[in-house]
């Protein structure tokens, strides 16, 4: 018997970014902003796709992250119109398709100190659809019960976000794995697939559940789609969350499914109106302000931003600044950046550009500003390889230094450092990840 499921994760509703965005432009007047607007827009088109798919799915699966908030750096409740789009397009969908429709709970949209969650009154007010809650888990661990949801022809195994420092603290790591490997043991008779939100970098992703012999591992929290096991993807964000994933294709997983059998995955990748950029702006020993100011105007030529305002093509620009001048301060740049941005962004600009932000990369600086301030990244850097091999760029390198291998050095460093792992890095264990 073949299952077929539609995996979408980290879909962040809700989510504002609001530096260096152009003021009083909505999406929707007094209603919703063109950015926030966004992310609602790609989770109405993840259900429009998934409905009109031939074969249609058995199920679609929800890896966490449903809502961008609450969560440590933001504990505001979701935006009123965040949950109105969830109600409205799950409802239409269900009543549309028949397709069950089940959401697991992540560590965004989540209250730390409270027990009650969002997705309980979601799963009240829509018919069709199941939630599984960090609560539930909870319950099902003390009482020693598995937290599984039945449908017709397949069993969800559900493992919604717990942070590993919970666990730790509780001195729960060791009965927790067993209440996975005990409570949490798929059916033989029927498909079985896990859902989870986590990841090794933090140890929110649980070892123990790629020993369970589940049929596929629908996982969330990384938002770069990608296959990380022969039977575990993660399906990624549908929006940009951050400047750096616009590397990363977006959308959402179908997956085909048979008992004992290597699951078929096949992406489905969404088309952006909107465009994004990240442009390195390297600073000479004679540069100016205004010979700076004067690049990036010829970078936005080249980019096409010039022309009329349109809110749906309106362009996101993070600048990054390399170098230095002696004949400028970082105090100059910021001044003559400040007064750039607001003729870029005015009401009567030139530039067809909806948010324009920049970073400003030296050797004497340790920390980048986020290009997001209300939704610091969970993660140090934002793009741990990039950032490093842009440092690695300012060094004079001795010939007998390779940067790929010191670049994976330092992000592995980091990745253990962050995980508070034990484990020791030789250019043996380097190299033998890089055949891996």
């Amino acid at each position: 018997m073949t299952v077929r499921v539609a995996h979408i994760s980290d879909t962040h509703l809700g989510t504002k970014p609001r530096e260096g965005v152009r003021h009083n432009i909505w999406a929707v007047e007094m209603r919703t902003r063109v950015l926030e607007n966004d992310f609602y827009e790609r989770f109405s088109e993840l259900f429009t796709r998934i409905a009109e798919l031939d074969p249609p799915v058995d199920i679609v699966v929800h890896s966490g992250d449903l809502y961008n908030q609450p969560w440590e750096g933001n504990p505001t409740q979701p935006p009123v119109v965040a949950r109105e789009t969830v109600i409205t397009v799950l409802k239409r969908f269900i009543e549309k398709t028949s397709i069950p429709v089940l959401i697991l709970e992540g560590n965004h949209g989540i209250y730390r100190n409270l027990e009650v969650s969002f997705l309980d009154s979601l799963k009240m007010a829509i018919p069709g659809l199941d939630v599984a809650t960090q609560q539930e888990m909870k319950l099902a661990f003390r009482e020693g019960k598995p937290l599984v949801r039945s449908y017709e022809k397949l069993n969800v195994y559900c493992f919604p976000f717990i942070e590993y420092n919970v666990l730790e603290s509780a001195g729960a790591v060791t009965a927790f794995n067993d209440w996975i490997t005990t409570h949490q043991l798929p059916d033989s008779d029927r498909p079985s697939i896990a859902v989870a939100h986590g990841m090794d970098i933090d140890r929110s992703l649980q070892p123990a559940i790629f020993s369970m012999g589940y049929d596929y591992i629908a996982l969330g929290h990384d938002h770069h789609q990608h296959k990380h096991a022969k039977n575990a993807w993660y399906a990624g964000s549908p929006e940009r969350w951050r400047f750096d994933e616009i590397r990363h294709e977006k959308g959402f997983l179908v997956v085909d499914i048979e008992s004992g059998k290597v699951p078929i995955v096949t992406p489905h990748h969404i088309n952006f109106a909107r465009p994004v950029y990240t442009e390195k702006i390297a600073i000479e020993a004679d540069d100016t302000v205004e010979s700076i100011v004067q690049r990036i105007e010829s970078l936005f030529n080249e980019k096409n931003l010039k022309g009329p305002w349109d809110s749906a093509t309106a362009a996101r620009v993070r600048l990054v600044f390399k170098g230095g001048s002696s004949r400028i301060s970082g105090f100059d740049l910021s001044l003559a950046m400040e007064s750039f941005r607001m003729k870029i962004l005015s009401q009567d600009s030139e530039y067809n550009i909806v948010q324009l932000v920049w970073t400003t990369r030296r050797r004497e600086i340790d920390h980048d500003e986020a290009a997001y301030p209300e939704i610091e990244s969970e993660y140090l850097i934002e793009d741990p390889e990039e950032d490093f091999k842009t440092y690695l760029e300012t060094l004079s390198l001795d010939e007998k230094y390779d940067p790929e291998t010191l670049t994976r050095i330092a992000v592995r460093a980091l990745e253990i450092t962050v995980g508070r792992s034990g484990e020791k890095i030789t250019l043996d264990t380097i190299s033998k990840e890089e055949s891996g």
